[in-house]
């Protein structure tokens, strides 16, 4: 019965994502999926996504960023550690001031408030945070709240921001690429290759516990490959696709009982949406005067969604995805490895 639901909520995800597509909906595959999966799953309970295909969706973005790597990005990359270093400063910041905001002004105690603000994964800073005291549903709804703001906000911001900066011409442009792209003859046995060392690799990190492994050791060994070979094209077809699974994933945690307590996170969640805006424009708009970056990688990078779908959202809208992936790999790791400890920290010295 579980894989008749998943193949629905599958379908609901496909035809919410082409038709926002259809529509020219920024972000379209995954926000329209994104969508349609959370009305589905609040009118009819009946939503479900099989949780271990998060790994298959981490092999294949990380092959997705690893194809685009060459030679030339790898000397490009030390462009990035400062901007990193901003971006983590910036989000201790963010951390801090917004959680104390949010415990000052609301119902929710401090442990709460501080895991619910901190720019990681639904699952991993709920379970995190139910053993430092804090409500583990309240942490887990917030989160989510966090990514359905950043993906229904940010990327319609983001494409306004960006034509007014480059204008119709990088459009028309990036669309000629797009279309002698797409005349080049398809190597099947490079993707293959490709797709084989990407989830060995991908594989290997899980296992020896990486966070994030699957995309992090997919990533590194599909770059090393093209580094050493040439880069390979990804079909478009797979893109949307790997959009619209993403959107499924993320959709199907909104449902009846996360509306449920709406009414006691409805002041945080004000709170969250404007934090989390002033801290992607201010932290963006730092980056790149300080370091020269372009405006649209910095403001991905300066994005606290996922890994994987900051990587996707800043492919279709024109951002340097490379650059993009570095520094939310950076953001990832620095948030699960010291975001715990720094939270503890604050509750044993405010306890």
């Amino acid at each position: 019965m579980d894989f008749l639901f998943f193949l629905l909520t599958l379908a609901v995800a496909a035809v919410g994502g082409l038709v926002a597509v259809k529509l020219k909906v920024p972000a379209g595959a995954m926000v329209g999926s994104m969508a349609a999966v959370i009305i589905f799953n609040v009118l009819t309970e009946k939503g479900f996504f099989y949780t271990d295909l998060r790994t298959v969706l981490q092999l294949i973005s990380g092959a997705f960023i690893g194809c685009k790597v060459g030679k030339e990005d790898i000397f490009a990359l030390r462009k990035v550690i400062w901007p990193t270093v901003i971006l983590i400063i910036s989000m201790v910041t963010l951390n801090l001031f917004f959680g104390a905001v949010i415990a000052g002004v609301s119902e929710l105690d401090v442990p709460t408030a501080l895991f619910a603000t901190t720019p990681g994964g639904v699952a991993d800073m709920a379970l995190i945070s139910e053993e430092l005291g804090a409500n583990p549903g309240y942490v887990a709804i917030l989160q989510v709240f966090r990514l359905l703001i950043i993906f229904v906000f940010c990327p319609p911001i983001f494409k306004k921001i960006m034509n007014k900066k480059h204008g119709e011409l990088t459009q028309k442009t990036e669309a000629a690429e797009d279309k002698v792209k797409e005349k080049k003859p398809f190597d099947f046995k490079q993707f293959g290759i490709l797709l084989v060392v990407c989830v060995l690799c991908g594989m290997l990190f899980k296992t020896i516990g990486v966070t994030a492994g699957a995309m992090i050791g997919s990533m590194l060994g599909g770059a090393i490959l093209t580094v050493f070979t040439k880069k390979v094209d990804f079909p478009k077809f797979i893109r949307t696709a790997l959009q619209i699974f993403s959107g499924a994933f993320i959709g199907i945690r909104m449902n009846k009982e996360s509306l449920m307590h709406m009414d006691d996170l409805i002041i945080p969640i004000l709170i969250m949406t404007v934090g989390i805006l002033m801290f992607v424009f201010a932290t963006s708009f730092i980056m790149h005067k300080i370091t020269g970056l372009d405006y649209p990688t910095c403001m991905f990078a300066s994005t606290p969604g996922g890994l994987q779908e900051m990587s996707l959202l800043s492919e279709e809208l024109g951002a340097d995805t490379v650059k993009v992936a570095v520094m939310q790999t950076m953001r990832l790791i620095f948030v699960v490895s010291f975001f715990p400890t720094l939270n503890t920290i604050i509750c044993g010295f405010l306890s």
